[in-house]
This record gives structure tokens, C-alpha cells and sequence, in this order.
């Protein structure tokens, strides 16, 4: 008779995304993955069936859960959104600022197929809704090309974020200082 789990799969993922946050897919191995989770390699395999699809299972949650969409989503479209979308998406995690996709996007040669295909499409998607909103603002301007602009500027945002090396009041504080004039360049076009 088979032992019941003693696990969720969202737990063991919500335990994981940090950690593929932070080593990427490539640098994290199972026995981290084991630490991290409490679940023994056994344990890991039953639920999954082997590191690259519990990444990609631990991908899809983040892109589920984080709030990069929903925050540019909200009604009315305009600049409040993109300014809380650039304030608040590199911050959803205090144990861990930028943002996963932003650090996977940059390891994507190394990632499984299946994973690329994950972020361009939610790459594609957030694009998308950054025109939108900058449409919604201001139907004079190239919407995409602006939406572009900023997703470039989020990529940068989030970059800084991720490499760490300050405590989170001061990483906070250096980004704010960026948004507002990176904003106020923004409703000036």
C-alpha cells in the first residue's frame, strides 16, 4: 500500500520558485530542490517526473500567480497601471526582488523547450497589455513602440533587483527613484 503524500504540489512549487528564482533552472539541483521542498527525491518524482518538468510546473504557477497582468489589466487602462506594474512586480517576493521570468529570459539557450515557449508567450502577453495601457493614456503615441520602451525598461529594472547585494529597504527606495522620472518622461511624451 502506497504511503499518502504528505505534500501539496502547490506547496512543493511555491517552495521551489525561489530557488529556480534565484540558481536559475540550470544551477539548481535535486538535492536542493529536496532541501527546499522537505520532500525527498521520491517523494519529488511521484509528483513530478523529473527536474525539468517540476521547473516547468513551478514556471507556470509564478506566471499564474504573479500580478504583472492583472496590475495592467485593471480598469480604467492608463499610466497608473504601468507605474504600479513597474513599482510593485519586482517586489512580489521580499525574500527574493526582480522577477523569475526576467531572470530565465536571459538563460532561455539553457531552459527546455517547453519553458522558452512559456516566457515568450507571456513575454508576448504582457507586451500586449503594456500597449494597451499606453494606447489608453495617449492615442497619439506608437503604442507598441512605447510598450516596448517600457518592458525594456522593466527588464533593466528587474536585472538590478535581482542582483541582490543590498538590504530590500534600499533596493526599494534605488528603484522608486528610477520609476518616477522614468513616469513622469512617460506622461511628458
Amino acid at each position: 500500500m502506497a504511503r499518502p503524500k504528505l505534500f501539496t504540489r502547490d506547496a512543493v512549487l511555491d517552495k521551489a520558485i525561489p530557488l529556480f528564482w534565484r540558481h536559475g533552472y540550470a544551477g539548481t539541483n535535486v538535492q536542493q530542490l529536496e532541501q527546499a521542498t522537505g520532500v525527498n527525491k521520491s517523494g519529488l518524482y511521484a509528483e513530478f517526473t523529473g527536474k525539468e518538468d517540476l521547473f516547468l510546473a513551478a514556471l507556470q504557477r509564478y506566471l499564474d500567480t504573479g500580478p504583472a497582468l492583472r496590475l495592467l489589466a485593471r480598469e480604467p487602462l492608463g499610466w497608473a497601471n504601468i507605474e504600479k506594474f513597474l513599482t510593485e512586480a519586482p517586489f512580489i517576493l521580499e525574500s527574493q526582488p526582480g522577477c523569475l521570468v526576467v531572470n530565465a529570459t536571459g538563460a532561455l539557450g539553457a531552459l527546455p523547450d517547453a519553458a522558452a515557449d512559456l516566457i515568450r508567450s507571456y513575454n508576448a502577453r504582457r507586451l500586449d497589455s503594456l500597449e494597451r495601457n499606453v494606447a489608453a493614456a495617449n492615442p497619439a503615441l506608437d503604442a507598441r513602440a512605447v510598450a516596448g520602451m517600457i518592458a525594456t525598461f522593466f527588464l533593466g529594472l528587474c536585472s538590478d533587483a535581482n542582483l541582490g547585494g543590498v538590504d530590500l529597504g534600499e533596493a526599494v527606495e534605488t528603484h522608486q527613484s528610477r520609476v518616477a522620472p522614468f513616469m513622469a518622461m512617460l506622461r511628458g511624451l
